[in-house]
């Protein structure tokens, strides 16, 4: 038989087939070493209420610390203001499509995120709820980060009833359905008031409203009636910050003591003009909440609720170093 002629460039099937599947397991290679160049370390998405606050920029404080240490990139985006609560379930849904390790979400509103929540939870990413329980029990991939709020109450019924010396009237502001943090908040803090003051009394309770304005109104209304109290505890950092100036515009500031749970309102603390202030360590619970996506990721036992000590802040010891380290906002790494 004569050999077989080829045209130019033209290869037998076999030495072709060959060169096929070298080009082919070359270019899986390339593809395998450059997915693992792209993809950098594994991330971590942190949803707070709001951005560029003295309550939840210490919890991305916290949150960096974690992750530095564990080799975390981390997904810091809230909305600009508190009570947007539209914006943070479209940027909840929006990461929950995305490959993140873990989400760490402070809830606006506990009844709106019960349903993106349970979504989220049907897709088996773990998730950490800081701030306010959403009424869903946690489970294998959801667990609880809170602030003491029982602690919290008592701290404020004690703060009052050493204020007033044990005797007189005090009005609620602040009061907010939709947040079950808040509620606790001021449950424990009546009922430690009547067990341990029986003679201070609640003489008015206000809901809260949407923003700073019309809790100042409520204040405003409350300090015209005829049963002006002797003390006033805020539940809220916008009712604090309300009643605080509606004590300033009726010049009662000094004869009327506030205790508020106001975070970014200090000066007042330094001029006696705001008595004092109970304050959740978001710092230590950004730190805990990173903590514990990883124990999950690494198939490590998560406790359902993980609970941090508020701390009372007055102008004796508000520049401690205890102190000022829940106020820490450094979450940038400096070397």
């Amino acid at each position: 038989m004569y050999p077989r002629r080829f045209l130019a460039g033209q290869l037998p099937a076999r030495q072709l087939h060959a060169r096929c599947v070298l080009r082919l397991c070359v270019a899986t290679l390339l593809a395998a070493v450059l997915s693992a160049c792209s993809s950098g370390p594994p991330r971590i998405a942190v949803i707070p209420r709001a951005c560029g606050t003295a309550l939840w920029e210490p919890e991305h404080a916290g949150a960096a610390d974690a992750a530095r240490v564990h080799g975390i990139s981390l997904y810091w985006n809230a909305p600009t203001r508190a009570n947007d609560v539209q914006r943070q379930i479209a940027l909840v849904e929006r990461v929950s499509s995305e490959p993140y390790e873990g989400i760490v979400l402070a809830p606006d509103e506990s009844l709106a995120f019960r349903t993106p929540v349970q979504r989220l939870l049907k897709k088996h990413m773990p998730l950490v709820v800081v701030g306010t329980e959403l009424g869903i029990q946690p489970g294998d991939d959801f667990s609880y980060v809170l602030s003491d709020e029982a602690a919290a109450g008592q701290i404020a019924a004690r703060r009052i009833g050493q204020l007033l010396h044990g005797q007189g009237e005090v009005a609620v502001l602040g009061m907010d359905p939709k947040l079950a943090n808040i509620m606790l908040r001021e449950r424990s803090f009546e009922y430690a008031l009547a067990a341990e003051f029986p003679r201070i009394h609640v003489v008015a309770r206000r809901m809260g409203q949407t923003d700073v304005s019309q809790e100042q109104e409520t204040a405003e209304e409350l300090l015209r009636s005829k049963s002006s109290p002797d003390a006033i505890v805020a539940l809220s950092a916008e009712s604090t910050r309300g009643a605080y100036y509606a004590l300033v515009e009726f010049h009662k500031a000094s004869a009327i003591k506030l205790v508020g749970f106001d975070q970014d309102l200090l000066p007042p603390l330094r001029t006696g003009d705001l008595d004092s202030v109970i304050v959740e360590n978001t710092y230590e619970m950004g730190h805990l909440a990173i903590e514990e996506i990883q124990d999950r990721v690494k198939g490590e036992p998560v406790a359902a609720r993980t609970v941090v000590s508020p701390k009372l802040v007055t102008r004796d010891n508000m520049d401690t170093p205890e102190i000022q380290k829940i106020f820490s906002a450094r979450w940038w790494n400096e070397q």
